[in-house]
């Protein structure tokens, strides 16, 4: 089985903000692989089907962006989940707005989620799609930026981004073993690194 989670905030006051681009992409995968989401005992929506013949659950942890690893590791546990099989999908301020990065392992990079993620399950063997949203102007407000909404003129390129991690996660569903890749939306390019 493959576990594919999405990190947000739950709740309607942080639906459209860039601290919930994870979760707007597995919306997004739960609407073209036709697996619907339901909310589950415990702080989590969850949704599970079968894609590409392969079993699918996907993961919205319902317990505010830095406790999410509280969320997935007792999920990850009783469903025995190899670390290998396991994709997150986040926002990064470390990557510019349209650019996304899967790679097949890593640190947390300073992202409070991840960080919670690695911490309760142990281990950092699992796969990240990290979607680009940039820096703010004003150093010291990185907190008022990421739980901002997205504006009307990145709006294009944020959907542009969300159809390409749903891509993105269909193709790690497949192949499984991939190296680093970099796609670049604003340049229209994809760069593959090793």
């Amino acid at each position: 089985m493959w576990l594919i989670a999405g990190l947000g905030n739950p709740g309607p006051k942080y639906e459209g903000t860039r601290h919930n681009l994870g979760f707007q992409a597995l919306e997004l995968i739960s609407r073209r692989w036709k697996i619907p989401f339901a909310r589950c005992s415990g702080f989590l929506d969850q949704g599970r089907g079968r894609h590409g013949g392969k079993d699918i659950l996907l993961v919205k942890p319902q317990g505010y962006m830095n406790r999410s690893g509280e969320v997935l590791a007792p999920l990850v546990r009783r469903e025995g989940i190899e670390e290998s099989r396991i994709v997150v999908i986040f926002d990064d301020m470390d990557l510019p707005l349209g650019t996304l990065r899967f790679k097949k392992k890593g640190g947390s990079g300073g992202h409070r989620g991840v960080d919670s993620v690695i911490r309760c399950l142990g281990f950092e063997g699992f796969k990240r799609i990290r979607l680009g949203i940039g820096r703010p102007g004003n150093i010291g407000k990185d907190v008022d930026y990421v739980l901002s909404e997205v504006t009307r003129k990145e709006a294009p390129v944020v959907g542009r981004m969300l159809e390409a991690a749903a891509d993105l996660a269909g193709k790690v569903i497949s192949e499984g073993e991939m190296d680093t890749i970099t796609i670049n939306l604003t340049d229209s390019e994809e760069e593959l690194c090793v």
